[in-house]
């Protein structure tokens, strides 16, 4: 975590950056990608040791701080050199310069994804209340619950059961359940 006075620095500083990445990537045609390295930078800046931090930010050279040298340095690299790690991270797709894309037809469609953690939900409250439809054993339901709704691992389970009767009562309250679900006959 860095100091408070690292993190004023930042502040009071960002916008001067930003200037210094907005050009530097203007000049290599990512000029919208400007905020995204500096941000980058930064974040590689607070993963360092902060004694180290601090001793940058103490020296002083011409009205600025190696702590300022450094970050532009990191900007100019991240906006210029293809192996920095801004770019190693974040490849551009490669474009087809020889494409007319006003040409391509695009099929309008409806997008009929669903909400996934709302989904996801509804699913383990089914299940839920399928595991109060059956009459299961209190281990069963145990057991069943340990490991899919705590995603527990049986080897951490604390118990006489074997690895071996748990996968075979676990296994069974799920193919119960799916059986529930599907509407077939459990019996």
């Amino acid at each position: 975590m860095i100091s408070t006075s690292i993190e004023k620095y930042i502040s009071k500083r960002y916008e001067r950056w930003l200037d210094y990445a907005i050009y530097h990537c203007s000049l290599n045609d990512m000029k919208d990608e400007a905020m995204d390295v500096l941000n980058e930078v930064l974040l590689s800046l607070c993963r360092k040791n902060n004694d180290e931090l601090k001793r940058m930010l103490e020296s002083k050279k011409n009205g600025y701080t190696e702590l300022d040298f450094f970050v532009l340095r990191m900007i100019k690299l991240n906006a210029t050199s293809d192996t920095s790690p801004y770019r190693s991270k974040y490849k551009p797709m490669p474009v087809d310069r020889n494409v007319d894309y006003t040409r391509i037809e695009i099929e309008d469609m409806q997008d009929a994804q669903e909400d996934t953690p709302t989904s996801i939900f509804n699913r383990f409250e089914e299940i839920r209340e399928v595991i109060v439809e059956l009459d299961l054993s209190p281990l069963a339901r145990k057991i069943f619950e340990y490991r899919f709704f705590c995603d527990e691992s049986f080897s951490d389970w604390e118990g006489p059961e074997s690895l071996k009767q748990m996968y075979e009562v676990y296994n069974g309250v799920l193919e119960l359940i799916k059986r529930k679900i599907n509407g077939e006959s459990i019996f």
